[in-house]
């Protein structure tokens, strides 16, 4: 029996070191006296401070961060969204139920717990109405009332053995995705005294300082500074105020690291190392976990919701559908769905149906590389690859009537036409002008119905488009529009005779009701044909009506004979024609006469507008109406233009996409996520929507997250601006960090890989997020823009927030008129659940956002006094938008009683619509001022900000003079005062670009 149990207990160690993981790509890392805390899989997890197995204390929807160990080492503080919001929780080590400690709508993150072990230091951006930063809090561990600490603003923070000091940065940058950084959101060491309220920077580095971990007299951080220009640990001596280094990486930076007692535990390259205060020396932790890695295991998707792509058969009878990189033969009403691609590790993408039904076309990354294939539509074969491109990226592809040509624009912007059977590629021209790489997929191609001609728009000088054509057998390419006007998307007619296009020529000024003079040309669009051959009529010659001659009458004998013969004739002739409908395209072949091409063009009736997406048929133009700019609608319609009656009429309302059958006889359209197949007619609708239902992936994650990671690289290899990577081996990079891809656990490692590969090239805008992460149900909260104070066992109203007098964008319920409800009066409930006291007040108001609520409302605090309030609470947005104006007001009375009266104040948020309305409001509202103060400090960014300069630098061109009235200059609405600029570290992109332009 014992030999047995031997055996047995044997056996199952065997079996539990083989279910064990080995665990990498840690984060948010603590270490106590004895133990780790770190974050992996998006769970919290505890191990032995030497390794061993850890034990996960955490298992919910969402990512827990911040883990910090409580003095003692008995609990964990940590941030968490189990309601859908990032709140700060704290559970003892050894588990149990999490306790709940912040309640607000707006993210806490979980900073450092009190010396005293009591109370809890988190960042929240509750109170400050300005986006991009944050401020401290301190909280008990159980819960109650935060209370706002005097640093003007935070991210991170370490306390002093003695809480009286902080060690804390204002931006987190040493995680940005910017490698490298030495611009304004780089942050510094800063620390603070909380009993003076001073405070003093200790580090002065243009670089990267951050993550501050204060023990004993040594403040830890990690910096960028060394030759390398790699995230280190670095060392501050408090006594001393001297620095030194400490760490000396050259590979990868250090992620994350955090002091405990004795200890420093951080993340570099993947691994978990331990170092000891005493000797500063480090240990690589070697961690194991055993996990089911359920996230892994092989599921089935219904991608039904991420349909991207489309293309239907000739006939209009199957559909093939594109959802998340697969792609779905789909019967049009009966039938059987079928995944073509079955490739989790792949993305097939772009798929376009064949003229003649025998074949479909798609790009694909199986190979490592974007190349196109073709797959028999009956799916007898493997698809074939058709191409050996070895690099780029390709877009829509258009097949050429006769099915034996595919045309595309690449990522160079090339025009580019290869043959089906040999593959040959052949270059017909290039754009020349950047075109966005999402509008390439909506970039416009067409064939001539003989297959010999392609039409296309270049790019030229002035910056307008123009239409060009290029002949596939000579290979010429000539240019049909002058370019005068802005021309695009050239579309053959069914008959080849005509070539019609979309042409932005109808400027009729739309004048600002500002009384500025300002004027904009929108809805410009209109539709022009051009007569290929100089002897084909215009569509629109004059009509005249012709008297019908008729033939002497006849015998009625005479009329029986012509019948007999009429009707035999007919017999005879309808299976010719039959034969010849099925013949008709391969009979036209379509002439260009080019000389004075252009001036064969007319402007077809249709009014002016957003149009797009032009579809020719026979007798009839296609295209979408997109809303015009002004006219308050929301949706696309589609219509079509009638040649014959020259006649508008709608085919269908609320169509977002359209696309013609692979024949050209029918459309395939999408309209509020149903798809269907309808005909060019007016009133059309989807009677029965194409099943979607059996778009069902078998998503094998992990061959999904390495396509992710290598499209990420491929990306920028072939879209960065600098073809030489800013001097590095990006291939090396890959391999680097393609190597972890092994230890990826969640869509949340994957993401930080991408954003630590990209974050090498050392530029902005290189970003990574989305995916399948977890998240769980959100329950905002309600708000009633005040400032609570708590006053013994009850909360009052500490201060009303209030814009400025003159603002109608959004007051706090208690600043409307009627409302009987002041500073300093009590709220005792609300729908009569009473405040309580050991809470954050907005635990009562959780799930309230937008809701007419009860409130009980005391002027004394006394119940019996207590009266009924009805208000509507604010949402979340409408709560920090109003913590925003009231900012910018009291902004603008401090320029005004600081200057005299003499200058005005603008603030602007960002270089988009938020900061034009921004700058007109704020500037028309002042121009009596003698000058600006234009704050653009925490600005978001948007546009290149020429319009905004334009504004403000408008000259004076005339002064007027008026017997009756005041003497003004002309434009009115200018000034020519000097205006001064504050700007600040958190700006960024069209924000970083205003300022380089004043």
């Amino acid at each position: 029996m014992k030999n047995l149990f031997l055996v047995f207990a044997a056996l199952t160690f065997v079996l539990n070191a083989e279910a064990q993981i080995s665990a990498k790509l840690m984060r948010f890392m603590d270490v106590s006296e004895n133990q780790i805390t770190f974050v992996y899989g998006g769970d919290i997890w505890l191990v032995d401070k030497n390794g061993g197995t850890a034990i996960s204390v955490t298992n919910s929807p969402g990512e827990e961060s911040w883990p910090r160990f409580s003095p003692d080492g008995k609990h964990l503080a940590y941030t968490a969204s189990y309601n859908g919001n990032s709140d700060v929780f704290v559970m003892p080590v050894i588990g149990g139920v999490p306790t709940r400690v912040t309640y607000n709508a707006f993210p806490d993150r979980m900073v450092d717990w009190h010396p005293d072990g009591k109370r809890l230091l988190f960042a929240s951006a509750r109170e400050n109405g300005v986006g991009r930063l944050s401020q401290f809090y301190l909280v008990d561990k159980n819960g109650g009332f935060p209370e706002k600490l005097q640093v003007p603003y935070g991210e991170l923070a370490s306390f002093s053995p003695d809480g009286n000091h902080l060690a804390y940065i204002t931006k987190i940058t040493e995680n940005y995705p910017f490698k490298r950084y030495f611009g304004g959101l780089a942050s510094d060491v800063i620390l603070f005294d909380l009993i003076k309220n001073a405070a003093e920077k200790i580090t002065d580095h243009p670089g990267n300082d951050g993550q501050p971990s204060w023990t004993g007299d040594k403040v830890y951080f990690l910096s960028d500074r060394d030759e390398n220009i790699r995230l280190n640990i670095w060392e501050y001596d408090t006594k001393t105020k001297e620095t030194r280094q400490i760490t000396r990486y050259k590979d990868f930076d250090i992620s994350f690291m955090n002091a405990g007692p004795k200890d420093l535990v951080y993340e570099m390259g993947g691994d978990l190392y331990l170092m000891d205060l005493a000797t500063l020396t480090p240990k690589k932790v070697e961690i194991k976990v055993i996990s089911d890695l359920s996230v892994e295991m092989p599921q089935s998707k219904d991608v039904s919701s991420r349909i991207s792509n489309m293309t239907a058969s000739p006939g209009g009878k199957r559909v093939i559908f594109e959802a998340r990189g697969e792609l779905f033969n789909v019967p049009v009403k009966e039938g059987f769905t079928l995944n073509m691609t079955q490739s989790s590790g792949a993305f097939d993408q772009n798929p376009a149906w064949s003229p003649d039904g025998k074949t479909i076309a798609y790009w694909s990354d199986k190979s490592g590389e974007y190349e196109i294939y073709l797959q028999d539509s009956e799916g007898k074969e493997p698809a074939k690859q058709l191409t050996k491109r070895g690099k780029g990226f390709g877009y829509k592809l258009f097949w050429s009537p006769n099915s034996k040509m595919l045309a595309f624009i690449n990522e160079t912007n090339a025009i580019q036409i290869i043959d089906v059977e040999s593959g040959n590629i052949t270059d017909a021209g290039n754009y020349r002008w950047n075109i966005g790489h999402g509008s390439r997929f909506g970039f416009p191609i067409s064939w001539s119905p003989d297959s010999r001609w392609l039409a296309f728009t270049q790019g030229l000088d002035n910056s307008n488009t123009a239409v060009f054509i290029f002949h596939t057998e000579d290979k010429k390419l000539q240019q049909v529009t002058s370019g005068f006007y802005d021309d695009n998307f050239p579309t053959f007619s069914a008959d080849g005779k005509y070539l019609f296009y979309l042409t932005n020529r109808n400027m009729d000024a739309a004048y600002s009701s500002l009384g500025d003079g300002t004027w904009i040309y929108p809805n410009s669009t209109q539709i022009a044909a051009i007569a290929l051959k100089t002897d084909t009529p215009s569509l629109l010659e004059p009509k005249n009506d012709e008297v019908e001659i008729k033939n002497e009458e006849k015998s009625g004998a005479e009329e029986k004979k012509d019948a007999k013969a009429k009707d035999k004739n007919d017999k005879e002739k309808e299976g010719k024609d039959e034969a010849k409908e099925d013949k008709k395209e391969d009979e036209v072949k379509v002439e260009i006469d080019f000389e004075n091409l252009e001036a064969r063009l007319t402007i077809l009736p249709p009014k002016a507008g957003n149009i797009s997406a032009l579809i020719p048929f026979e007798g009839k133009l296609v295209y979408l109406r997109r809303p015009n700019t002004g006219s308050g609608e929301r949706s696309s319609s589609l219509h079509f233009f009638d040649l014959k009656e020259r006649e508008e009429k709608e085919i269908m309302g609320d169509v977002s996409r359209v696309t013609a059958t692979a024949d050209g006889k029918s459309l395939l359209v999408s309209s509020q996520n149903k798809y269907g197949i309808i005909q060019p007619a007016a009133g059309q609708k989807i009677e029965k929507p194409i099943p979607t239902d059996g778009l069902v992936m078998d998503l094998i994650p992990k061959e999904e997250w390495k396509q992710i990671f290598t499209d990420t690289w491929r990306r920028h290899r072939d879209f960065f601006y600098d073809p030489n990577m800013h001097g590095l081996d990006w291939e090396e990079i890959r391999d680097r960090y393609g190597k972890l891809l092994d230890d990826v656990r969640t869509r949340w490692d994957v993401t930080n890989l991408q954003l630590n590969l990209v974050a090498e090239l050392s530029a902005g805008h290189t970003y990574a997020g989305g995916g399948d992460a977890e998240s769980a149900p959100s329950r905002s909260n309600g708000f009633l823009g005040i400032d609570w104070q708590k006053d013994g066992k009850q909360y009052r109203i500490k201060r009303i927030v209030k814009p400025a007098e003159w603002d109608t964008e959004v007051r706090s319920p208690f600043d409307k008129p009627g409302v009987d409800v002041k500073e300093g009066d009590y709220i005792l409930s609300v729908n009569g659940v009473s405040l309580d006291p050991e809470k954050d007040p907005y635990a009562a108001f959780e799930g309230l956002s937008g809701k007419t609520v009860k409130l009980e409302i005391s002027r004394t605090g006394k119940k019996e006094d207590a009266k009924d309030v009805i208000v509507e609470c604010l949402s979340p947005g409408q709560e920090n938008n109003l913590r925003y104006l009231e900012w910018i007001e009291n902004n603008r009375k401090m320029v005004d009683e600081l200057s005299d009266g003499q200058l005005g104040y603008i603030y602007m948020s960002n270089t988009a619509a938020r900061g034009q309305l921004e700058l007109v409001r704020m500037f028309y509202g002042q121009l009596d001022k003698k000058g600006f103060i234009l704050d653009e400090r925490f600005n978001g960014g948007g546009q290149l900000a020429d319009r905004f300069l334009e504004l403000l630098q408008r000259p004076v061109t005339y002064n007027l003079h008026w017997r009756h009235g005041k003497d003004h200059t002309n434009p009115i609405k200018t000034n020519t005062g000097p205006v001064g600029m504050l700007i600040n570290g958190w700006a960024g992109s069209g924000g970083d670009g205003l300022p380089w332009g004043i």
